[in-house]
């Protein structure tokens, strides 16, 4: 079972767990340079109510959020909502799975996963605007008992040894500097034959990327590492049955003409044209990748 050694809670699953809508103050005072430049990328205030303007503005009625509404716009990273689903038919995704999204942004796999598979999902994310959104627009959709979000680090997971039979993980690795700390982390969480889903961009042979890019506008807090480190690394914690697959062109999917621009920032076209250019010049990599705990 998954305990937080933490005051307040309640249980679900046989797990006590604490939501944290604020930023944490230990948090907060131990931060590096390159997470705090994460922090003030991602972070923006008042993001349940620029959504809901977004929405209201495209047509929809707000009054009565579903998660579908939201899927149209809480899906930030590349490719969408096409990509969630192809990724969580790669993963092997089940009714009742208990599913960690291992930086879980304003929340869109989450509500993916526990709304269309039936999953129970705890969600983690460093960034504490989305945290708070996160756990706002669950309660609008009526998911916030099957879905439980906190403030905290990828590499620092504070759930206890084998609580999850999926750790989620979508275009959270290029922030991340120590992958070899994140991918023991999920390793340790992971129930014995537990799986490991991820997106992630990688470094390719063409130079460094186009920048700005959606996860960094500087090269500071950018750490890409080529696919051969990526695997290596998620090989020498522990990890078998790796299953990859990597890909040059554009990804399959379009975004919903929404975009990700309500949450991400105006420069997001900028930044998402920066992408594609960067693949196609043979400077990043996009990378799917399935691996499973011993």
């Amino acid at each position: 079972m998954c305990h937080f050694s933490l005051a307040a809670g309640r249980k679900v699953l046989g797990c006590t767990y604490v939501i944290i809508s604020r930023f944490d103050n230990y948090i907060m005072t131990n931060m590096t340079g390159a997470t705090s430049s994460i922090v003030g990328h991602y972070g923006a205030e008042d993001l349940v109510n620029q959504i809901m303007r977004a929405l209201a503005a495209a047509g929809y009625n707000t009054a009565s959020p579903t998660v579908e509404m939201l899927n149209l716009i809480d899906q930030l990273h590349g490719g969408g909502l096409n990509s969630t689903k192809a990724q969580a038919e790669l993963a092997g995704v089940a009714k009742d799975m208990r599913v960690l999204d291992a930086g879980c942004g304003v929340g869109g796999s989450s509500r993916y996963l526990a709304h269309t598979h039936g999953c129970q999902v705890e969600a983690i994310d460093l960034t504490p605007q989305y945290v708070e959104a996160a756990v706002r627009l669950n309660e609008l959709c009526g998911l916030d008992k099957k879905i439980v979000v906190r403030q905290g680090s990828v590499t620092d997971l504070p759930y206890a040894d084998q609580c999850f039979d999926l750790v989620w993980c979508q275009n959270v690795t290029m922030n991340v500097e120590d992958k070899r700390r994140m991918f023991s982390e999920a390793y340790r969480v992971l129930a014995p034959s537990g799986r490991y889903m991820i997106s992630h961009l990688a470094q390719g042979p063409g130079g460094e990327p186009h920048y700005p890019l959606p996860w960094a506008r500087e090269p500071s807090y950018s750490f890409l590492g080529t696919p051969e480190k990526i695997l290596e690394c998620l090989k020498g914690v522990g990890f078998v049955d790796i299953q990859s697959r990597t890909e040059s062109g554009a990804p399959g999917s379009a975004r919903s003409d929404l975009g990700p621009s309500t949450i991400m920032g105006s420069d997001m076209p900028e930044r998402q044209a920066n992408v594609a250019r960067s693949v196609k010049d043979g400077r990043l990599i996009r990378m799917l990748v399935v691996a499973q705990r011993k």
